[in-house]
């Protein structure tokens, strides 16, 4: 018992120790990309890329037989042979390799102004070869302005003094001092200012005038005015003897209220207390309000709200 005991002992000694399942890293592990599935037009772009001009892709790449897989199976290959293929080896292309030895010279930094300064030298010799002076220019050389433009050398221009004070500086700063007194851009007095499109009472007999060619051209054997009323609204008669359909009439006025030109240009708006009234004279009235009159239908609404808030309730 104890050589068996001594012998398993020896055995759990010389046997190595099992190493512990280690967790893997998160690079290692599987993802949700793992568990997707292939992109399954694959193989049909790789066939629309081979007929395409200027694309990586050879039509003779491809397999005689296409399959299920095939095209992919054939591309698989085609890279591990582009990978695995060995150096094409051969000859030198020269005689002493692929490049040409050659023996380094560096050049000295000032070489460029040793250059300079020798191109300077042999032009001065080759002028006072030809004149033995220095050049000079001609006589159009700029001068100063106490220079003589003649060419006496000893000669300067005299002072002449201004006969009229120098207020230019003054005058400036006069300026300068103005304009510092503006806050905020250019002076704008107080009050609303009407726009210079706005229509305004001058434009009543130009209105007028423009609704009378109007009616006219549509309504020929209808007997009609147009004049201004009391309050200078614009009022629009028709005889009800000569209207034949006062209905189709009124519909008429309504659509030339709200849809034609001369309305929307001058802002004219239907009265509805006025609108298609026949006040008894033998007449069919129908009133536009401009711009510049109030409109009345608010008065009359804030009247009878009071009207109906002053009456007494009724007793129960």
């Amino acid at each position: 018992m104890a050589s068996t005991k001594r012998a398993s002992e020896a055995n759990a000694v010389h046997q190595p120790r099992r190493r512990e399942p280690q967790e893997l890293p998160n690079y290692m592990r599987p993802n949700f990309s793992s568990l997707l599935p292939k992109y399954a037009n694959a193989e049909a772009e790789h066939i629309r890329g081979a007929f395409v001009a200027g694309t990586y892709a050879r039509i003779q790449r491809l397999p005689a037989k296409i399959a299920a897989s095939a095209v992919n199976q054939a591309r698989f290959e085609q890279m591990d042979e582009n990978r695995l293929a060995q150096a094409k080896t051969g000859g030198p292309v020269t005689r002493n390799g692929l490049f040409t030895p050659f023996e380094y010279a560096p050049s000295r930094f000032s070489l460029a102004d040793e250059l300079n300064h020798l191109t300077r030298l042999q032009a001065d010799a080759k002028r006072m070869e030809i004149s033995g002076r220095k050049f000079v220019g001609g006589s159009d050389a700029a001068r100063l302005k106490h220079e003589d433009a003649f060419g006496a050398a000893d000669f300067s221009y005299p002072h002449l003094t201004e006969p009229y004070p120098d207020t230019l500086d003054e005058d400036r700063h006069r300026r300068w001092t103005e304009a510092k007194k503006m806050l905020h851009g250019a002076f704008v007095p107080s009050g609303r200012r009407p726009p210079v499109d706005a229509v305004t009472r001058k434009l009543l007999p130009q209105i007028l005038q423009e609704l009378q060619q109007v009616l006219a051209a549509d309504w020929q054997d209808v007997e009609f005015a147009v004049s201004p009323g009391e309050d200078e609204s614009v009022v629009v008669r028709f005889n009800e003897a000569s209207i034949e359909n006062e209905r189709g009439l009124a519909k008429y006025m309504n659509v030339f209220c709200k849809s034609h030109r001369v309305p929307a240009k001058y802002g004219l708006h239907k009265v509805a207390e006025d609108w298609n009234a026949k006040p008894g004279d033998g007449g069919l009235y129908f009133v536009f309000r401009p711009p510049w009159v109030k409109n009345r239908s608010k008065d009359l609404i804030v009247f009878v709200n009071r009207s109906a808030a002053d009456a007494p309730s009724p007793s129960k």
